[in-house]
Parts: structure tokens; sequence; C-alpha cells
């Protein structure tokens, strides 16, 4: 009765999100990961255990849709920057954590009396490594760390040679093999890796462009992960390759700690990720050891093989790079794991005569222990893990920044922005609305600004952002702004600029004049007409005598933190009389984003800045009292405004 209503569904569903949601409560009770309670919890319900779930194609549906976002999240949680540094690293790492598993489950498949084919596609399914403890370094915030990412970066050269491996098996096993087949996958890969890594992102700019809307964005990223992964089986290598490839080129494709990556890992760490850990449980008979003494000498010789062979790999890598013992086994605690790859392996080994049903059911114990151990031993070091990247060190530029609202249309790109750069920096953002205070009417007044707000609130569909939201009285709307920014103790005020008549009579009548020289706080003043998600530079333009020596390193330090929170390159365009100056800052800070310094040929001449193009966001300084900047900037930013069309920003500071 009960498996024929689970088997609808409605009761489909219901068991499974019962499963994930009070399995890992359990098991987080008990001391251990949740992932543990999760995998349990799908032996119990499957087949081998009471039998509520059937190993049927709406199981398996789900569960390839979850090993699709584990392996996208891996690569979406990469720092590209650390990446590419630590890319020798990985390839190194990933050869030796392929060789040593390859070779020593070939020499179990000799021992065991597989022929030759047998043995190399025994030895791929140890060589590869699933991310199933991945979930826990992204609950404690050190993906970042160096070890971590050699360890995903060199998850997709295992799992891609394995499934080479596994596709020359499968063509020799026809008689197919040639060495035309070897060119035309290596060529396909090369140039598959290419268009996804490369191309995708600068299409990815375009479309955010053109469509605005967090709906629309969020499919488009939903979209491009499942083309990744289809035409990475279409060239003959998992999905899984495809899907590791597109989480690295949406990284490099939208902001730091954007919504619409938040939206896209929540669906699959809520839902999909956990169905995938699910399925590993529901496959896996536990008691498979007690049916013949042969099958507990197979699982004890596969299970040897499993974890001696990837400790040896972890082990040399950990001496090659003198990485601590935390970094040791937590690199151990993830590269163990068997499940993504060997799977599969292991199914088409049984399908094709390679293996037989002991040695199946051995392998598939040995995944389940894995699956156990990996997430138990990265629980116990990974937060001992300590991270290089900049994430950690709190901007004080960015800790408290002060957002005044006026419209919700226009008032959103600024939240937006300000949320970027908090988020980075640890801090928060305030959004203030100032209603002037009209005596009786006041409180109507007010009511309208509170209204406002809600309408902002509701429009950024950011859970994870830390906003505040603040109706206030004033007498004028500039007066309610600074005293707000003195009583919250604002790091930066972020406003709206037209970018129209002059900087200091703005469209916005005297108010942006009086908050920018009557404030002592920094202040960015932002004509934001494009969406943050397609730009792809920060141009930082210097011209001359706008910024003293002194107040430069300031400078410069504001501008990387922004290029960094839209995950994009820096350019400096900057007067010649800069140059030693600049030079001698960028030797100094030694700036992790990527950054390059140019100097100004000729004076500043904004007409000639048309032919930047449009997904550059433009930032120019200012710098002291009302006359200096009279005097140095000029009317500058009103003529970039007037023949540049896209992002456009005056970061002002008063000392």
């Amino acid at each position: 009765m009960l498996h024929e209503l689970f088997s609808k569904p409605v009761g489909f569903f219901l068991i499974v999100m019962a499963i994930i949601l009070v399995t890992p409560l359990v098991s987080e009770r008990l001391k251990l990961p949740g992932i543990i309670g999760i995998i349990i919890g799908g032996m119990l319900i499957g087949p081998h255990g009471f039998g509520l779930l059937e190993d049927n194609d709406r199981i398996q549906f789900l569960s390839t849709i979850g090993l699709v976002y584990l392996m996208f999240s891996a690569g979406l949680e990469v720092d590209i920057n650390q990446f590419m540094k630590v890319r020798g690293r990985a390839l190194v790492f990933g050869f030796i954590t392929f060789i040593f598993p390859q070779l020593m489950g070939m020499g179990l498949g000799y021992i065991l009396g597989l022929d030759w084919l047998g043995m190399i596609l025994l030895g791929s399914a140890f060589a590869s490594h699933t991310l199933i403890a991945f979930p826990i370094l992204t609950k404690l915030g050190v993906t970042r760390n160096e070890a971590v990412a050699v360890t995903t970066g060199a998850t997709v050269l295992t799992d891609i040679g394995a499934f080479i491996v596994l596709a020359v098996v499968l063509g020799a096993n026809k008689g197919g093999i040639t060495f035309a087949y070897f060119a035309q996958l290596f060529i396909l890969l090369a140039i598959f890796t290419a268009v996804i890594i490369f191309g995708l992102p600068r299409f990815g700019k375009f479309v955010f462009q053109k469509l605005t809307g967090r709906a629309v964005e969020f499919q488009f990223v939903i979209v491009a992960l499942f083309i990744a992964a289809f035409f990475a089986e279409v060239i003959g290598v998992h999905e899984v390759v495809g899907a590791f490839l597109a989480g690295l080129a949406v990284n490099s494709m939208l902001p730091r700690h954007s919504p619409v990556a938040g939206h896209v890992l929540f669906i699959g760490e809520s839902f999909f990720i956990p169905v995938f850990l699910l399925y590993s449980g529901l496959i896996t008979d536990p008691l498979t050891f007690l049916k013949s003494p042969q099958t507990v000498v197979v699982a004890a010789g596969v299970t040897v093989v499993a974890y001696v062979s990837k400790l040896i790999a972890a082990w040399l890598t950990a001496r090659i790079y003198k990485y601590s013992k935390s970094e040791f086994w937590t690199v151990y605690g993830l590269s163990h794991a068997q499940a993504a790859v060997t799977i599969p392996t292991l199914v088409i080994g049984l399908e094709t005569g390679l293996f037989d049903s002991t040695l199946f059911n051995a392998a598939i114990l040995m995944i389940l222990l894995t699956s156990i151990t990996s997430p138990l031993i990265v629980q116990r070091f990974a937060p001992d893990l300590k991270t290089d990247s900049a994430d950690d060190e709190q901007t004080p530029l960015f800790g408290r920044i002060l957002v005044p609202v006026s419209e919700p249309g226009h008032s959103e790109s600024l939240i937006a922005l300000a949320s970027l750069l908090a988020r980075g920096s640890k801090g928060k953002v305030l959004a203030v609305s100032v209603a002037q205070d009209k005596g009786p009417d006041g409180d109507n007044s007010l009511m309208m600004h509170k209204e406002l707000l809600g309408k902002v609130s509701a429009n950024l569909h950011d859970p994870e952002a830390e906003i505040e939201f603040i109706p206030r009285l004033a007498a004028t709307h500039a007066q309610g702004i600074l005293h707000m920014a003195r009583e919250e103790k604002a790091s930066l005020i972020v406003i709206g600029w037209r970018g129209r008549r002059t900087f200091r009579e703005s469209v916005l009548g005297s108010m942006l004049d009086e908050v920018i020289w009557g404030s002592d706080t920094p202040v960015v003043a932002g004509k934001l007409s494009l969406p943050l998600n397609s730009m792809q530079r920060v141009i930082f333009i210097v011209p001359a005598r706008v910024v003293p020596p002194i107040a430069l390193r300031r400078m410069l330090e504001a501008n990387l933190a922004v290029a960094k929170a839209l995950n994009v390159p820096l350019l400096v365009r900057a007067d010649k009389s800069y140059a030693q100056t600049l030079e001698a800052l960028f030797a100094a800070i030694n700036p992790e984003q990527e950054c390059k310094l140019e100097m100004l040929k000729d004076q500043l001449k904004p007409d000639k800045l048309e032919h930047e193009a449009v997904s550059d966001f433009i930032i120019l300084p200012g710098f002291g009292s009302r006359k200096r900047v009279q005097d140095t900037l000029g009317n500058i930013p009103e003529q970039i405004a007037r023949h540049f069309d896209g992002n456009l920003a005056i970061l002002h500071f008063d000392k």
C-alpha cells in the first residue's frame, strides 16, 4: 500500500523532501555531517531497505540533475584569479591523484583475473573522485583556500581522464578504436573547453545588457549550465565535465556575491544536490558483503585501493607544496569520495561483461564507505583552513554604506552596487528614504516613503544581502541624508547622479551639491544606466592634478575593491605625472585582481571616449573642497556623461 502511494508523484515528492529535511537534522544532532544522514536515509527508503522507493527513471533523472548541480557549484565557488595562479598545481595533483589509483586499480584487476580492458576500466573507476563533501566547505567559507582550489581544479582533470579511458575501453571493446578517434576526441574537447571558458562569459555580458530582470538572468544561467552539460555528452565526455566548466565560466561572468548565482545555487543545494546524495544511498546494498565470502575479499581489496591510492596522492602533493596538516587531510577528504564517475563506470562495466556482479557489489560498498568518510574527514579538518583571499579582510570604506532612495527604478542599481561592495567587505547597506517634514502632513509623507522602501525591498530579490531600510523625516532631503550618515556612522554614501547639467548643480537640484560638500564621509555619485552583471571592466581615469599623491593609494584601493566586487579587471588610465607613484603603489599593494596601468598620452578629451565599450564602468576621482574640485576636475564628468552611454561614477574624498 505504502509502496503504491509513494510511487505516485505527490507521495514520491513528499518522501524525498522529508528525507532531505529530517535526516540532516538527525545526523547533525549525532555530531555527523548532514550529508551522511541523507545518504543513510536513501539506503533506508531504497530497495535494499524498507523498499519505499525504487531505483527508477524518476529518481535517476533528479539525481543526474543533482550531480550536474554539484559540479556546477564546485566550479562556481572557485576563485578564478586564484585558480589561474594554482592551475599548474592543480595539473600536478590531478595527474598524481589519477595515475596512482589507475595503476593500483589495474593491479587489483590483474589479481582478480580481469582481462586488459577490464583492468584498465577498473583503474579508471578509482582514478576520478566526486566532491561530495564540497557543501561543507561552502558552509564553512573556506572554498578559496589554495589547497581547496587545487583539489577542485584537479577534479575536472581526473573526471575528463576517467571518461576518456571509459570511451577508449568502450571503443576497443567494440573493435572501433583508432588514432582518428583519439584525435577527434581531444580536438573536440579542446574546442569545447575554449568556447565555454572564453565564449560563454562574453556572450553572457552581451545578454545581460539586452535583457534585464532577475528571472531572465536566472533562466539564462540555468540554460547555459545545461547547454554545457548537454554538449559535453555530445562530444563524448560526461556531463559533469561540462557542468564544472560552466561553473568556471559563470564565475567569471557574474559579480562576486551576485544574487543571480545565489538563487541558482540555492535551488541546487536545497533540492537537487541532496537528491543526488539520497540516490547514492538508495542504490547501495549495505549487506552485500554477507552474500558470499568472495564478496568480502573483493570488497576489502577494492576499499584498500580506493583509500590508499588517494592517500598517497594527497600526501605527495602536500609534501611537494608544503601544505599544512589540515590542508593535507582536507585534500584527502575531498578527493577520496567515489560516486559521480565511478557509478556509471561500474554500471557500464557490468553491462558490457567486463565486471561481474561480485566486483560490482563490492565497488558499490566502497562508494558507500567513501561517501561517509569523505564528509567526516572534511568536517574535522576544514574548519582549521586559512584562506589567502582578501575577501576575509573588511574594507573600512565599505563597512556601512548609506544609499539615499528616491525612486525604486533609479535606486535599485545603486543599492545593488552598494550591496556587492558591502558583502565583499562583510559590511552593511543602509537604504534611507527622506521625507520632508511638513508639519501635520509629515506623517502621510513618511508613510509614503515607507511604502517606497517596501517596493525597493520587494524588487531586490536578494535575501542574503544585509540591507536595513530606514524612513526619515527632515527639513530637507540633504539634511536628512547628512544627519543619517553621522548618526549611523556611515563609511560611504552612494547617491544617484543623472549626469546632466553640471556636477555641482545636477537635475536633483541642490541635494547632491549639499551632500557632497556638506559631508565628511566619502561619496560615490553614480549614473548607472546598465546592469552591473554586464560590466566587463572598471576604468579608473585620473586626470592631471585631480588627486594629490597622498590620497592616491586610498583611491586605488577603492577602485580595486569595486573591480573585485564586480569580478572584472581594473584598468587605470592616469596622467603621466602619476606614473612613478602608481607603479610604486601597484608593487606595494600587489593586487589579487587583474589590473593594468596605462598613461594618458595627451590631455584627457572626453569626446574621445566614444570608442570605450558600453560595458566599461568608468570611475573619476574627486578630492577636497568645492573650489579644488572645480579647479582640477572642472566639467569633465558632465562631458564624459554626454559622450559615454555606460555606467559612470565620481568617487569623492573630502580629505
